[in-house]
């Protein structure tokens, strides 16, 4: 069967579609329905990649046919059939072969439907793919080339949740390399996702507080963020008690790269945030915990001087820090879950950078 313990749908494979496609090169104009079809009865089989089929299928994925379609002249403008398209383009792209096997050429001709989507669905299946595709730093480039950045940041002004929510996954997974943070920058993002932090919606929120934590690991972004109240808003975040610990850990990343600006320094002082963070110290997600105790170290360590060897004060406190968290660590050890690391392992991760996050599969 080609699958791992999994039977396949009743629905076509992928493998169908392509063998169909390449056979019949004019199948869009000869059998419009039945390629129509075949699509979504692809995607209603694998929309869901918990059950899907496709997912857990070591079966080869042949694109190309399908990418030609996409080249077809008859699809311009046929909405109907460039929606269900992209979401098989979405599926595909769950699995890293396919990521690593796109090339610049086929992903233009791909993004060319989402430049400018003749409907919002467009427009959200057209992020996801881009979200996906970016977990691979090559794919990265590809899009930046093919001006993929551009027509996300309209997409974050949107009014439907779901786009603004997808839109801002990609942006996450584009800002996890250094030129796709300087790209989203440039492009005049970052007003737009720190707006998006004090959305109701939890994906959204959550979303933008993930790309907001890649974009501060750029300097020149973190001014941006400050103006546009962003600090204000991961605080706020912080903060909230019904909050997911996930989400605040994105805050604590964040604020952790902003901590090193002065004057961002001054606004977390004065919001009196380090009572939040202390608390993630004590959660069961090491990454959170070490976004937070590097949050609190960028905050106050300066009021200890400046790092060195024989500037014990500040070693001092970033070793009690470690130390609290290794007795959280073990805590969930005996009465949650086996730690994963050593004290040594949890010094080194307070003292770098806050983790960057890709944005999660769709």
């Amino acid at each position: 069967m080609g699958t791992r313990g999994a039977p396949l749908s009743a629905g076509p494979t992928f493998q169908d579609i392509s063998g169909y496609l390449a056979e019949f090169p004019t199948a869009l104009k000869d059998d419009r329905a039945g390629v129509l079809a075949m699509l979504e009865k692809f995607v209603r089989a694998n929309e869901n990649p918990s059950v899907s089929p496709n997912f857990r299928s070591n079966l080869p994925d042949r694109v190309q046919p399908l990418v030609r379609l996409m080249r077809d002249p008859l699809l311009e403008g046929d909405a109907e059939l460039i929606l269900p398209a992209l979401k098989v383009f979405k599926i595909l792209s769950r699995k890293q072969d396919n990521r690593l096997a796109l090339k610049e050429a086929s992903i233009r001709s791909i993004l060319k439907h989402v430049q400018k989507p003749k409907t919002t669905q467009i427009a959200a299946e057209g992020a996801n793919f881009v979200l996906n595709i970016c977990y691979e730093k090559q794919n990265v480039a590809s899009v930046l080339n093919c001006n993929g950045v551009q027509p996300l940041v309209e997409f974050l002004k949107a009014d439907e949740e779901t786009l603004t929510a997808n839109a801002a996954g990609a942006i996450q997974s584009i800002s996890f390399q250094e030129r796709g943070r300087a790209k989203v920058r440039e492009a005049g993002a970052i007003p737009f996702i720190a707006r998006l932090l004090r959305s109701r919606n939890s994906k959204v929120q959550a979303r933008a507080a993930g790309a907001i934590h890649n974009l501060s690991s750029d300097p020149h972004s973190i001014r941006i963020i400050r103006q546009h109240r962003g600090i204000e808003a991961l605080v706020e975040i912080l903060t909230a008690s019904a909050q997911q610990v996930g989400v605040k850990g994105s805050a604590a990343g964040a604020l952790q790269n902003i901590a090193r600006e002065v004057e961002s320094r001054q606004i977390l002082k004065r919001l009196k945030v380090v009572g939040a963070l202390t608390k993630l110290l004590l959660c069961d997600d090491l990454q959170v915990q070490v976004c937070a105790a590097g949050a609190i170290i960028n905050i106050i360590g300066p009021d200890f001087g400046e790092e060195g060897a024989t500037n014990l004060e500040r070693a001092g406190f970033g070793k009690l820090l470690a130390q609290l968290m290794a007795l959280s660590m073990a805590y969930w050890g005996i009465y949650g879950r086996e730690p994963e690391v050593s004290l040594r392992q949890i010094r080194e991760g307070v003292a770098n950078p806050g983790f960057l996050l890709p944005g999660a599969v769709e």
